[in-house]
């Protein structure tokens, strides 16, 4: 191996270490391994992209990621011992999401990366532009572009300025404060929020007496804490502005003070008002949503099976096995769609998820193993047959169950669903990030492992808003869906309930869809209808329609103006599918 490859080595691997005790590195790190096996592949076919997707060399996949795997399995076992990680993102984005005041981060370029509502509504602040300028107190603007190109030079989660900007309305001069910060990633980053700093004379009195403050000196305080500007409190006094700059300057020298921003942060503190403005984050009862929920179904083999029901108990049931990001989530609009098609929705955690049991080693034999569960569950409630809804990963458990229960399975919908990683036109076209995923699992499953654990650590430190922005890729139509308060909660609650029983539950269900499972499309009676989103990233249309060609009684539906998330921004179509069916208990 030559000394580049040794130096890309030696960088991957002290991104792996880094990763065991912080997340901040993942993204890094997952582009590193992606560049590896493009080398691997290009390498194993001269350059070229074969028809039938890339061919795997073994002896280039070997050179290229063997000597990485001792690493990885020693970062994985730092990993464990370090625990779960708490949620502890201060300035993540849904920190940020969660103040009741305007905040949001903005880049040294000046440009916001990241805005609340409050500060889009009040302030006009959009991702990849920079606030109005007219909105600031004159040169507060320039002060603030120039700090931020800077800030290297300031001190972590330390205030750096106090500026005033005008709401967009014009009714209001808000206080807003700039702080160092980092990013999810680890690069240094700005904080911008409006700090509640309130004037209570009572607390004033204290603050003077405490400081030996004259009057005049409890009064440029108040004006310094309340956003008055100097030159209007010269003017109430009847002062010059230098005779009100000059008294200013000897307060500060009193108080060993450096700036107004240090007096109004002092003041802060000793009035004991939080300066960050940090709200509490909103939480939402389950029960909200109107689903049945907590039911298990005890197996005489002591196999636990957890689901859930949405919908009368007098309309036709449909199984749904839900996908891991996002899993149980059911919207308003989607009740409705249930209700509208006079449908109800049984769904299923899978072994390992929530509080399902885990059902043994992964194998060739672990779709049968749930189809057994399946047919129990169906026994239980009394179901004779229904049709089947595969969300994402979960396409791979319908097409189980409507292999082993042939007669149980009317039909299946797949919303998003992935299809086999086995050589064909569609693999070809699989994006990049889901095939290194996969080859990982499949080819190398200690650094598989550790990739899927470093991105879930991720996620549970707080930076869940950031990975799925990652993930979802930069389109408007997942972009603005997970915008959605309901969502953003619902997926929050998901996540904490997939992962129930730790990580293992995703590595397991990414090993499996990274196996060969063809073989339970090939042989499947039912009719199968596939819905893929218009922008979907992962599994496109032209993927999605290259797999399905010259299958028989297997269709797919590109629905327009949406992508991953088209569960909850067309629900209507998916339950209208179902209906078409036309499948129903016998």
């Amino acid at each position: 191996m030559d000394h580049e490859i040794v130096g890309r080595d030696e960088d991957i691997v002290k991104l792996a270490y880094s990763m065991a005790i912080g997340p901040y590195r993942y993204r890094e790190m997952f582009d590193l391994l992606g560049t590896r096996l493009d080398a691997a592949l290009d390498m194993a076919n001269n350059g070229s992209e074969p028809v039938n997707g890339p061919a795997l060399d073994e002896d280039a996949l070997k050179s290229a990621f063997e000597p990485l795997e001792p690493h990885f399995e020693n970062a994985q076992s730092l990993m464990d011992m370090q625990g779960r990680p708490s949620d502890s993102a201060k300035y993540s984005m849904k920190m940020i999401d969660a103040d009741n005041h305007p905040s949001a981060l903005i880049g040294a370029d000046g440009r916001i990366v990241y805005a609340n509502s409050a500060a889009e509504e009040i302030f006009g602040l959009a991702k990849n532009q920079r606030p109005d300028e007219s909105l600031f107190e004159r040169g507060h603007f320039k002060t603030l572009l120039s700090q931020l190109e800077s800030l290297d030079q300031f001190e972590l989660n330390k205030m750096i300025s106090i500026f005033g900007m005008e709401s967009a309305d014009g009714d209001e001069m808000i206080k807003v404060a700039l702080t160092k910060v980092h990013d999810s990633d680890g690069h240094a980053i700005g904080h911008i929020s409006a700090i509640n700093i309130s004037w209570f004379p009572d607390v004033g009195k204290q603050f003077q007496k405490l400081l030996n403050l004259t009057p005049v000196e409890l009064e440029i305080t108040k004006a310094v804490v309340t956003g008055q500007s100097l030159s209007d409190l010269a003017a109430k006094r009847g002062r010059s502005v230098g005779t009100v700059r000059h008294q200013t300057k000897t307060l500060l020298a009193k108080l060993n003070l450096r700036s107004q921003t240090e007096l109004a942060c002092l003041y802060s503190g000793f009035s004991k008002f939080n300066v960050k403005g940090q709200g509490s984050e909103k939480t939402d009862s389950s029960e909200t949503d109107g689903r049945e929920s907590g039911h298990v179904l005890l197996r005489q083999n002591g196999r636990v099976l957890d689901y859930e029901m949405v919908g009368a108990t007098s309309a036709m049931p449909l199984l749904f096995f839900p996908a891991l990001l996002g899993g149980m989530t059911v919207t308003e609009e989607m009740r409705r769609a249930l209700n509208q098609h006079g449908l109800r929705l049984i769904m299923v955690w899978r072994p390992g998820l929530s509080n399902s049991g885990w059902d043994g080693p992964i194998g060739s034999d672990s779709f049968a193993r749930y189809a057994d569960d399946i047919k129990a569950l169906l026994d239980e409630l009394g179901i004779k047959s229904c049709p089947v809804i595969g969300h994402i990963t979960g396409a791979m458990f319908a097409y189980g169950v409507a292999k082993y229960l042939p007669g149980r399975i009317t039909g299946i919908v797949n919303i998003n669903g992935i299809v086999p990683m086995q050589p064909g036109p569609h693999l070809a076209k699989v994006d990049r990030a889901e095939r290194l995923r996969l080859y990982l699992m499949r080819h190398f499953p200690k650094i598989g492992r550790f990739v899927v654990h470093g991105a879930l650590a991720k996620v549970d430190s707080g930076y869940d808003h950031e990975y799925l922005h990652a993930f979802l890729g930069d389109n408007d139509n997942d972009q603005s869906t997970i915008k959605r308060e309901d969502i953003r909660t619902q997926f929050r609650q998901a996540f904490q309930q997939t992962t129930r029983q730790g990580y293992d539950s995703f590595t397991n269900e990414l090993t499996l869809a990274s196996g060969d499972w063809q073989y339970l499309i090939d042989d499947r009676l039912c009719p199968v209808r596939n819905l893929v989103g218009q922008h979907n990233l992962h599994y496109t249309p032209d993927v999605m329609q290259s797999f399905a060609a010259d299958r028989d009684n297997y269709s797919v539906d590109v629905v327009a103006d949406t992508a991953h998330l088209l569960l909850y921004q067309r629900p209507d179509v998916v339950f209208e599918a179902v209906a078409d069916l036309k499948g129903k208990q016998v």
